[in-house]
């Protein structure tokens, strides 16, 4: 009996372990505006990517704090998908098309 408690105790701590092992918290810079808009457009783009458990991007500093599961996404398809919405990051440049559809107050000085 003894076994079977100090084994089911050992299985219920390795599975929380396992749990909590999975988020993951980063931060990279995202190019953007300084209104509300461009902090509504980047957090909500960023939150639709699966496994993102929360996003805030900083207007000031242009720095997204985002939590995800590593075991669902990755940083660079969190990259990714803030390009593909007009925003460029340190490792994706979004095309002129999806930049161009930002809205004015949310465009901002781009490197050629």
């Amino acid at each position: 009996m003894r076994a079977k408690v100090l084994s089911l105790a050992l299985l219920f701590m390795l599975s929380v372990c396992t749990v909590f092992a999975a988020e993951k918290t980063e931060k990279v810079k995202v190019k953007g505006g300084d209104c509300e808009e461009c902090k509504t457009h980047i957090e909500t783009t960023t939150k639709a990517v699966e496994g993102v458990l929360s996003a805030d991007w900083n207007v000031e500093t242009k720095e997204l704090t985002v939590a995800f599961d590593d075991e669902k996404t990755t940083l660079e398809n969190i990259e990714k998908a803030i390009a593909k919405a007009g925003n460029d990051t340190p490792n994706f440049k979004a095309t002129d098309e999806a930049y161009g559809q930002l809205p004015e107050c949310c465009r901002y000085d781009r490197e050629k």
